[in-house]
């Protein structure tokens, strides 16, 4: 309101409303009303205010629909901060879950998301009657969210294989897979596998097109979305761990978001179709992901722009 802003540049300039009024030539009981709201300043009231606190007419008058810079926000900072806080219905709160919910949906997972914010909230699951759920879900779904707490922790620093390694120690850590001997855990995969019906890099090969893809990705001099969304399809393509690809390749691009000042983006379920088309398409034409992760970005800013727009 203009009335709040004027009170605002009043206290930041130690200024009573008595002074002000002497500066305009009105009664002391106008500025009240000024702040208050219950009076709107004429046109030449303003242009004096205005050059009082050292503004424009127009940086007075401009609501904070206008004011709020989403690209002046630390994204990272502020889900690293409401973390601690532990507190319900902020951006780090609903991010845990509507990550959570999708990224593991578009594996399979049966959970719903209301199934999965009872999870994150109570440390328990809701089941309807008759409702069967698989246990390995349940499992990823937790995991899920301490694995956002470890990439929050350490989204600031360079990219490894070994840290791209705990990330998939961490999301499959419990579950039926990890009872499985050669199912490797947080190594890279022992036995063919393919992306959809893609084929991948053999197991041999996959330990060196990692350390290729690391260099190349880690000599970069800037890197933008498209260069993550490049290192997301390359990654996809070697498809190193023997499942549970494509939630560890989405986690690893929220990351390097956050660690580049980018706004991040979490590929919805609903989306997904675009999305598995994006990836196959990739090479012959790059904009189909690139729009898919450009419009999942969109959706992450409204969400930024719900939970911290004061």
């Amino acid at each position: 309101m203009l009335g709040e802003k004027i009170k605002l540049y009043r206290e930041n300039k130690k200024m009573t409303q008595l002074e002000i009024a002497e500066y305009l030539g009105v009664k002391p009981a106008t500025i009240s009303k000024y702040e208050s709201g219950t009076l709107e300043p004429n046109i030449e009231s303003l242009k004096k205010i205005a050059e009082l606190f050292g503004i424009s007419i127009d940086e007075l008058l401009k609501d904070e629909e206008s004011q709020f810079d989403i690209n002046k926000i630390n994204i990272l900072t502020v889900l690293r901060e409401q973390k601690d806080m532990r507190l319900k219905g902020n951006l780090y709160h609903n991010t845990q879950i509507i990550f959570s919910y999708n990224t593991n949906h578009i594996e399979g997972s049966r959970l719903t998301e209301d199934q999965t914010r009872y999870i994150y909230e109570t440390n328990t699951i809701l089941f309807e009657e008759n409702e069967v759920a698989k246990v390995d879900d349940i499992l990823e779904t937790a995991n899920h969210f301490k694995l956002v707490d470890y990439m929050l922790d350490i989204a600031d620093k360079e990219l490894t294989e070994e840290m791209i390694k705990k990330f998939h120690k961490i999301l499959k850590e419990g579950t039926m897979d990890s009872r499985k001997e050669w199912f490797m855990v947080g190594e890279y995969k022992k036995v063919v596998n393919e992306a959809g019906n893609t084929k991948t890099s053999t197991p041999s090969q996959t330990p060196k097109d990692m350390v290729k893809l690391m260099k190349w990705y880690n000599s970069l001099e800037q890197i933008t979305i498209k260069e993550i969304i490049e290192f997301h399809f390359k990654f996809e393509r070697i498809h190193p761990f023997q499942d549970g690809n494509g939630r560890v390749g989405r986690i690893i691009m929220f990351k390097e978001c956050l660690k580049n000042n980018i706004i991040p983006f979490i590929i919805l379920d609903k989306d997904k179709l675009f999305y598995y088309r994006g990836l196959k398409e990739y090479k012959n034409e790059k904009g189909y992901l690139i729009d898919t992760c450009l419009n999942a970005q969109d959706q992450y800013k409204n969400l930024v722009q719900y939970y911290l727009k004061n």
